[in-house]
């Protein structure tokens, strides 16, 4: 695997790249600086991923600093004819009283594609942690909903060394009753956000007009209901263990873009939390 690194410190009290290489096919790009934190953009040489290709990243953010990671664009999993899939892993550790938001654009698998992507973090219980993980069902341009053979997905996160919470999501389009109400229903975009740490309750406020217009409470699903589909279904769901999961579907990249605009507004901002730097 072609694993690519960055590394983050406090240096005379401002957050710096301590150490950034990229490996082919993903580039890092540094585009924003603040005392408090950098923004580094996720890009392709290649313009997304090629059946085969394996990709990883490793991250370290020392303690006291902040990262907003984001992507330059989807990230396109493209064709796949040779049975051979395509592989993206991150791993990344956090120390005391760092801000860490993972903020990409989605995953688009085109027809055909065999795609599997892992996420691994180690945080600490004073870290300011979101994580957008989204995947929209293919080229909408081109008809290619769910024309895709294989998605698959899996968050791992640990606080403080202690496992917290594990999920894996797997779509087979051929196989799987994609349309079903129990699964994607009429949606063509999915996206999950975990939000941990003393300041996720905070990180919420942005969210609460949406999740107040969007949100709908019945016992019976809307396709059975008679009710009118709702362009969007959102649920939010608190953690056992601290912090929060926003699942969301939709139709259209637009709809859920205003959650994505909502979280990334005001990362280095401080927040009044006991413990968050």
């Amino acid at each position: 695997m072609k694993t690519s690194a960055l590394e983050l410190d406090v240096v005379k009290s401002k957050t710096r790249v301590t150490r950034m290489v990229s490996r082919a096919p993903l580039r890092l790009l540094e585009t924003g600086m603040h005392d408090e934190g950098v923004e580094i953009q996720l890009a392709s040489y290649g313009g997304g991923i090629l059946q085969g290709d394996r990709v990883g990243l490793d991250i370290r953010c020392g303690d006291g600093t902040g990262l907003l990671l984001k992507s330059q664009a989807n990230t396109h999993v493209y064709k796949n004819e040779t049975g051979r899939e395509a592989v993206q892993a991150l791993t990344g550790a956090c120390g005391a009283e760092t801000v860490v938001h993972v903020l990409p654009e989605p995953v688009v698998p085109h027809a055909g594609a065999l795609f599997r992507q892992e996420q691994v973090w180690n945080v600490a219980a004073s870290t300011d942690f979101i994580l957008a993980d989204w995947m929209q069902s293919g080229r909408s341009e081109s008809a290619e909903q769910f024309a895709f053979d294989r998605f698959e997905s899996r968050v791992s996160i640990a606080v403080d060394g202690r496992p917290a919470l594990e999920e894996r999501f797997v779509c087979r389009p051929k196989t799987d009753d994609i349309r079903s109400p129990a699964v994607f229903g009429p949606y063509d975009l999915m996206l999950n956000v975990y939000l941990l740490g003393p300041a996720a309750s905070r990180r919420l406020e942005p969210l609460r007009p949406f999740l107040d217009f969007k949100q709908y409470h019945t016992d019976a699903l809307p396709q059975t209901s008679g009710r009118p589909v709702p362009e969007t279904l959102c649920a939010l769901n608190e953690l056992p263990f601290g912090g929060y999961v926003l699942r969301c579907l939709a139709r259209a990249r637009r709809q859920l873009q205003p959650v994505i605009d909502a979280l990334s507004t005001g990362t280095f901002q401080p927040l009044e939390v006991e413990n968050l730097r």
